[in-house]
Order: structure tokens, then C-alpha cells, then sequence
């Protein structure tokens, strides 16, 4: 039996993913709706995933078996309002936001018992072609953990090879401000000094170490995505200023060591926070050998086959290619006359 599914939606960024992902795996089980703020963009969308496609949204979950909020943070809570009235009995409610206290209260508020609600954060972007390796965190009530439809999506997930992590939603809230906003947090204040400083960014690559351009490579992925959705993370975790206040207390504390030119102090600072870390230091310093030695690897392996037939994959697309590299320059592979950046593709 087909089973209908709706993805309520606002951006174009992560709904579009999910989508994709949706009907690639249960094209034959399922009819997927979609809705969206803007006609136009719905309209070509929805032919582009061959998905059907609605401008509202209370039509769009009244005979939906799944209901899926993928809308952001600030505007959850009001979607949730608007169509939990005519949800249909036994469906699955899902919100994907990066916050969960406040949206799973709303979908147990307001949500008929009958429907099991579901909590989920996705903790990934719309880049990745597969979901083997990729955090789920679910946060099911405790009598919802045996329920089929919650033990259906939680073996789905762990047979493509997920991290299915379940926890509450206030636990996963205390967790994400600091895994996502301390993070992101720092990373914006790296940038945006760099930006003060004015510093030439390609010129300061001549003199970097592997590790930073590591650095500066996890710091721009961060940039390169969408503000709106940083901010309301930033904005919108109840849990982000008590981990906002020992940030800037410890900033404050480092500063006034320089400034005092407290070598001593600092010395001591820096061995009793390695003495805390001293462990996970370890295996972390094992996982950055191994992505500089996959990097160095590739770049040898590039060389070595300068005027020999090669065969590449998009790291993206998985699109392949295989022809004579004439040359490889600035980290670019010239093959057949095409050039590619090594970066974005894995050289076989």
C-alpha cells in the first residue's frame, strides 16, 4: 500500500534534499507532496523531483500518512498551529530543525494523540549523496519506541548505514549549543577578524601548514552556507547563553594573560587543558595524520600519472571521467583539454 507523504517546507535548501532523497528511496511506496511559499519555484521543483506539488498547506496534510516540518526555526511553531487540526489519525509528525525543545513541545501541544510525533535532527547539509555515516538524532517519547511506524524509520536508517542517536529534546538542545554554537560561534569570529584585518587570504596560502588549511577549510564550509539558518540557531537555543557566557569569560581570561604578558600563567592554562584532553587529543591528532595523508596521497597520485590514462569520481555527483592527464597545475587536473579541481574529485 502507498503511503502519502507531505514535506512542508519554506527554502529550497534542505526540503529540496530531503525530497530527493524521499522518492530515490521509496520511488514505487510512496506519493510525496511538496509545498512552497512561492508558486513559480513549487511549480518547477515539483517537476523536477516528479513529486506532486501543493500551495496549501492544510490541504497538503489531510490525507498525508507523513507529515514532515522542514521549515526554519522562527516560523515552526506558527506552521505547526496552522495545520495540526487536520492531520489525519495515526500519521507521523516530523519536524528536521537543528532545535528541538521548543518545536517538539508544539507538536505534543497541539498534535491529537494519535499522531506520533517525532523530533528529528538531520545534523547534516543538502551536499552529501548518501546518508551511510550521517547523524540522525531522534527524540521519541519512551512509549513511542516501540511503536512500528518509530521502529520502521529507526531500522531504515541503520540498514543505509546512519547514526541513529535518540535523545531528549532539552539533552539535545544543552549538547548542540555547544557542538553547533560554540563551533559556529568561532568560526564567525575567525572570519570576520580576518575580514578587520584585511588579510589577503590566497597570500597567507603560501605560507600555511596542512593543518592550517584544514582549519581554514572546516572554517569556510561554515561560511559558504546559509546565514539565516546560523542565526536562528544562535538565536533560537534557549541553552546558547550560558555557553556564551563561559566563552566570552574564557576569551576575556586569555586576553588579559597576553596583555600581562603572563607567560607563566599561560603555560599553565594551556598543560591543564591539555591534561583534560589529553586522550581525545590523542585520537583527533590520528584523524587529521589521516585526512593530510589522503590529500598528500591524492596529490602524489596525480603526478605520478601525468601523461597515463586516469580515472576520476565527483566526490558530488559521483559523475566519472576517464582520459589521458596531460598536466596538473594550482591543484587542477587537465584532462582531455577540461580542467578539474582535485579537490572535487577523487582520483582512482
Amino acid at each position: 500500500m502507498r503511503k502519502n507523504i507531505t514535506i512542508i517546507w519554506w527554502s529550497d535548501w534542505f526540503g529540496k534534499w530531503l525530497a530527493s532523497f524521499i522518492t530515490k528511496s521509496f520511488t514505487k511506496n510512496i506519493n510525496l507532496t511538496i509545498t512552497w511559499r512561492d508558486i513559480e519555484k513549487l511549480e518547477k521543483l515539483s517537476s523536477e523531483l516528479s513529486c506532486n506539488y501543493e500551495t496549501d498547506n492544510i490541504k497538503s496534510v489531510t490525507e498525508a500518512d507523513v507529515v514532515i516540518f522542514a521549515v526554519p526555526i522562527w516560523f515552526m511553531v506558527e506552521t505547526i498551529k496552522q495545520v495540526w487540526p487536520y492531520i489525519k489519525k495515526w500519521a507521523m509528525a516530523l519536524d528536521v530543525t537543528s532545535i528541538k525543545d521548543s518545536p517538539s513541545k508544539a507538536l505534543r501541544k497541539y498534535c491529537k494523540k494519535w499522531v506520533l510525533v517525532l523530533p528529528t535532527h538531520p545534523m547534516f547539509g543538502p551536499y552529501i549523496s548518501t546518508i551511510a555515516g550521517q547523524i540522525f538524532v531522534l527524540c521519541p517519547e519512551k512509549k513511542d519506541k516501540s511503536d512500528p511506524r518509530y521502529i520502521f524509520l529507526k531500522n531504515f536508517l541503520e540498514e543505509n548505514d546512519a547514526k541513529v542517536i535518540e535523545e531528549t529534546p532539552k539533552n539535545h538542545d544543552k549538547m548542540m549549543a555547544v557542538v553547533q554554537w560554540l563551533t559556529h560561534f568561532d568560526m564567525f569570529v575567525f572570519w570576520e577578524t580576518i575580514r578587520r584585518l584585511k588579510l589577503d587570504l590566497k597570500k597567507s596560502m603560501d605560507f600555511v601548514s596542512p593543518i592550517y588549511k584544514i582549519m581554514i577549510s572546516s572554517v569556510a564550509r561554515y561560511l559558504n552556507q546559509n546565514p539565516k539558518l546560523y542565526s536562528d540557531i544562535q538565536i533560537y537555543n534557549k541553552e546558547v547563553l550560558k555557553v556564551h557566557k563561559t566563552f566570552m569569560k574564557t576569551t576575556n581570561d586569555f586576553n588579559k594573560i597576553v596583555k600581562d604578558k603572563n607567560e607563566k600563567k599561560f603555560i599553565k592554562t594551556a598543560t591543564k587543558t591539555k591534561n583534560y584532553f589529553w586522550d581525545d587529543a590523542n585520537e583527533w591528532q590520528e584523524y587529521t595524520d589521516k585526512i593530510i595523508y589522503m590529500i598528500w596521497r591524492q596529490s602524489e597520485l596525480a603526478h605520478k600519472k601525468t601523461w597515463k590514462i586516469v580515472s576520476i569520481e565527483n566526490i558530488y555527483t559521483r559523475e566519472k571521467v576517464r582520459w589521458l592527464l596531460e598536466k596538473v597545475e594550482n591543484e587542477t587536473l587537465f584532462i582531455n583539454g577540461e580542467s578539474y579541481k582535485i579537490n572535487n574529485w577523487n582520483i582512482n
